[in-house]
């Protein structure tokens, strides 16, 4: 146990290396980012100013919402589905099971990793954010600091569907179509490019039975205020309740991949 606290912050220091070694390409990501948020905000803008949206939230509140879930989007953009298919198409899962750590703590760890990686670059873009964007403080320090706290059960929510996702790979092995879907699908049904409160009913329904709001919406709509009091409690518990079926069926999973190791390659 004690080497794993040892060894599995040093895979997060590891990855935020491997990204400030490549920054290039992190710095583009992250530009791109930027840009979906202003764009993201100047249909939204153009929407309202037409007429579209008059009776749902001020233009305020949806151009503070679209913009902080713009950057929850970059926060998980990156996860471990491509890092587990390279992991088992080159051979190389078969040194990561002889491991003192087990390949499930070091796949998590490498999407903290990922995190802290955009964190990197995401800080020197939040001024720009703010002074282009549209943000605001919490709706109060209560809110804060339950924001925090349902962005921490968001993230891990992201952090279990990607390690789900990236274990298909024992037996799918190539991934790609798989990770764009769920990159775009989370994203949409995580109420990145509008609130789920503004969704159709039926959209706005399937939605909530889905995982992917508790990864955006519900974080966002703490902070600016729309979920409160007992549909606060709700939605913390919904977070909680998929956090822990999520772990009890990557277990499942992965007790069944580990069974069926196939290498390429290697």
């Amino acid at each position: 146990m004690s080497g794993a606290f040892v060894a599995l912050p040093a895979i997060v220091v590891a990855r935020v290396r491997v990204a400030l070694m490549y920054r290039t390409n992190s710095i583009v990501l992250g530009v791109s980012a930027l840009v979906q948020i202003f764009l993201v905000n100047a249909v939204w803008t153009a929407a309202y100013r037409s007429g579209a949206g008059a009776d749902a939230q001020p233009l305020e509140t949806v151009l503070i919402y679209v913009t902080l879930a713009g950057l929850h989007s970059w926060l998980l953009a990156e996860s471990v589905i491509s890092y587990v298919q390279d992991r088992v198409t080159k051979g190389n899962l078969l040194f990561d099971l002889i491991r003192p750590v087990s390949f499930l703590a070091q796949t998590v760890a490498q999407q903290f990793g990922f995190a802290a990686s955009v964190l990197v670059f995401m800080l020197p873009a939040l001024p720009v954010v703010l002074l282009t964007g549209a943000m605001r403080p919490p709706a109060g320090t209560a809110a804060g600091l339950v924001y925090l706290l349902s962005l921490t059960l968001g993230f891990l929510i992201h952090t279990l569907i990607s390690v789900l996702i990236g274990m298909t790979a024992f037996w799918t092995i190539k991934l790609d179509g798989i990770n764009y879907v769920y990159r775009y699908l989370s994203q949409f049904m995580a109420g990145t490019f509008a609130p789920l409160s503004m969704f159709p009913g039926w959209l706005a329904d399937l939605a909530g039975i889905l995982p992917f709001q508790a990864m955006t919406y519900v974080p966002v709509a703490i902070y600016i205020g729309e979920l409160t009091e007992g549909a606060l409690i709700q939605a913390l518990g919904v977070q909680a309740v998929w956090l822990v079926a999520l772990t009890a069926l990557m277990f499942a999973v992965w007790r069944r991949a580990v069974r069926k190791v196939v290498v390429q390659g290697g």
